[in-house]
């Protein structure tokens, strides 16, 4: 997939990027292990609607850990998460001890900060990437954009047994 995104550049650029490997020595030892075997294939991620973050916002994110509404309790226990990258411009969280990928439904128009919803999302990483990020999960969350468009081309947007027929 990174190289048919590169073959389109500078197109695709405005709408994904799938950044070469991080070097392990450059990956911050409080990375949680899901987050760092991504890094050590992708150093960062740009996929229409989702941003998964590369190790040069590693600092930064750990701070913004603070600023989480109340209700989620990450501000109390910021060390129990890690801020994993955003979803149409809003917080993606991993919890350290389950590996689960935590967000803020859109339930209503207000912003993450004004909801009262903060929820898992996935159980692990590894689901999160094959569903939302590089399958058919990804309008669940996001928009019908060229990233959707992208993975469609790719036969990535059909659950499976979407494309079968009866009986077969």
């Amino acid at each position: 997939m990174r190289a048919d995104l590169e073959a389109d550049q500078p197109a695709t650029l405005l709408w994904a990027q799938i950044h070469q490997a991080a070097p392990a020595h450059e990956i911050p030892a409080e990375v949680p292990r899901p987050v760092r075997e991504l890094l050590e294939v992708a150093d960062g991620v740009r996929a229409g609607d989702v941003e998964l973050w590369g190790t040069a916002d590693v600092d930064y994110r750990r701070v913004m850990l603070g600023s989480m509404p109340e209700l989620t309790g990450v501000s109390d226990e910021p060390a129990d998460w890690y801020y994993l990258g955003d979803l149409a411009r809003e917080p993606l969280l991993l919890r350290r001890d389950t590996g689960a990928v935590w967000w803020f439904p859109r339930t209503s128009g207000d912003p993450f900060y004004a909801r009262d919803e903060f929820e898992e999302l996935m159980p692990n990483l590894e689901y999160f990437l094959a569903g939302y990020v590089f399958g058919p999960l990804y309008l669940d969350a996001a928009t019908d954009d060229e990233w959707w468009e992208f993975l469609d081309r790719h036969g990535l947007t059909a659950e499976d047994g979407d494309d079968e027929e009866p009986g077969e």
